[in-house]
Order: C-alpha cells, then sequence, then structure tokens
C-alpha cells in the first residue's frame, strides 16, 4: 500500500472531507438506498430505515447527504448490525468502492 505524508492541516481537512463523503455514500447505496428484487427502482425509506434500525431520522438524513459528515463508529457498527455484515466485509467491500468510485490517489496527487 502506497502512502503519501499530507503537509499541510488544509490537505488533512480535505482527505478528511472526501474520506466521510466516501463512506456516507457507500452506505447509503449499499445499505439504505438498495434495490430489491420486488420493488425495482424504489428507495427504502429514511423513516423505515430508522424503524428498523433506531437510528435517528436527523441522522439518516446527514447521512444519505451529498456531502455526507464525520459519521460515528456506533452509527456505522449499528447499521452493519442491522444488516447483518462482518466489520471486516465492509471494509473490503468499501475499499473496492473507493477504488473503483473515487480514487482517493486524486486527492493525493494534488
Amino acid at each position: 500500500m502506497n502512502s503519501k505524508k499530507l503537509n499541510t492541516k488544509v490537505e488533512n481537512k480535505d482527505l478528511f472531507l472526501h474520506s466521510n463523503k466516501l463512506i456516507c455514500n457507500f452506505i447509503s447505496q449499499k445499505f439504505i438506498y438498495k434495490y430489491t428484487t420486488e420493488e425495482e427502482n424504489k428507495k427504502v425509506s429514511l423513516r423505515k430505515y430508522e424503524d428498523k434500525t433506531g437510528i435517528t431520522h436527523t441522522t439518516l438524513q446527514k447521512l444519505v447527504s451529498e456531502n455526507g459528515y464525520n459519521i460515528p463508529t456506533a452509527v456505522i457498527f449499528v447499521i452493519l448490525h442491522y444488516e447483518n455484515v462482518a466489520l471486516s466485509t465492509f471494509f473490503k467491500e468499501f475499499e473496492q468502492f473507493c477504488k473503483t468510485q473515487y480514487p482517493l490517489d486524486e486527492l493525493l496527487s494534488k
């Protein structure tokens, strides 16, 4: 794995914002706005997801927003518990998502 040291707080802030956006986007696509075979093209409602997971509607709204937010680890754990997904599986899939959808190398090479 290549690592590049970030030189300034501004660069670190950009990386933090981008990383938060990525993880929220991934969670939204994979779990919250997933499509089912019997309900093609219908998004899971945030209220329905709130009822099943216990995550507040406000938190879910921030999570699915275009810019994402600084998602707490506890929220990730609750989603993974509800979705019955191992943490290791989640991060393997997230890593693949980052490589194909939003390569961090582009941000780091600026």
